[in-house]
């Protein structure tokens, strides 16, 4: 009886929201960093949750992509859910809001935000690991803080964490509160992308989503050459940073033998007092 039950009340919520009812659209759109003039390739991913906790991905779904007035870009999402589009940048250095949002049929409606910062190409640029800062998601350590508030005097930072893109909202909060410098947070991999030139469409180029990841940081890198150090305290994260070219910058004793330069501070307080 008991199982009868649920397979109905399973059915009947599937019926129920056959029309666009119930559930509720979840858009996820991660930070962006872009030249200062030049464009964002901003991939998106649109789900649906209308049983329980399962979040389903929309296809063909219209996503509308802006950066505070400029122009609107556009592109529907495959079957995975995702959407990307090259979007406009201010001509300006700077931080600015770029919104994607989807209307659907039913009228139903979602809208998401996030930073895009625009950066001076000709800038330095160090990365941090960000699941290595000591204590982050319970206090923090004011050591860690102020190395990085020392950090942004001369250079722009973004910050790489395993977290998927949906939590790092909550994130730049939890950073913001224990004193660290404002940065985009990017993800250590990231989908994968190519131009196809679409032949139902005068042959107009269009951005296809892979389904494989791909480090971000040699992406990275060709838009910003100045990106040449980055910061952590394990030997998983100097192996990325190593294996894009870079300067490894290790707090503590963890190995870095994949590292062709690395250079060593005991401890933050250490990285704090004499810089990278």
């Amino acid at each position: 009886m008991y199982r009868t039950w649920l397979v109905g009340l399973l059915v009947a919520a599937g019926a129920g929201c056959v029309g666009g009812c119930g559930g509720h659209y979840l858009l996820t759109v991660p930070d962006q960093i872009a030249p200062v003039g030049g464009e964002t390739v901003t991939v998106v991913r649109l789900q649906r949750n209308d049983f329980f906790v399962l979040a389903q991905p929309v296809d063909e779904a219209a996503i509308q992509f802006r950066i505070e007035g400029g122009p609107v870009r556009g592109a529907y999402t495959d079957k995975l859910g995702y959407a990307a589009a090259a979007v406009p940048v201010p001509d300006a250095a700077g931080r600015a809001t770029l919104t994607a949002s989807h209307i659907d049929y039913y009228g139903d409606e979602v809208q998401q935000a996030a930073d895009v910062y625009v950066w001076d190409r000709d800038r330095p640029v160090i990365a941090v690991d960000m699941d290595c800062l000591p204590g982050l998601w319970l206090g923090s350590s004011e050591d860690a803080a102020r190395a990085l508030r020392r950090l942004v005097v001369g250079a722009n930072l973004l910050y790489l964490t395993r977290r998927s893109a949906r939590h790092h909202a909550g994130a730049h909060e939890t950073l913001t509160k224990a004193g660290y410098p404002r940065g985009p947070i990017l993800t250590w991999q990231r989908e994968r992308w190519h131009i196809v030139r679409d032949e139902k469409m005068l042959r107009l180029p269009r951005i296809v989503v892979e389904s494989r990841l791909v480090s971000q940081l040699p992406e990275v890198r060709k838009v910003f050459p100045r990106l040449t150090a980055g910061v952590c305290d394990s030997s998983l994260a100097a192996k990325a940073f190593a294996e894009a070219g870079m300067t490894v910058v290790m707090v503590g004793g963890a190995s870095a033998d994949e590292a062709a330069d690395v250079v060593r501070r005991d401890s933050w307080a250490d990285l704090a007092a004499q810089g990278p």
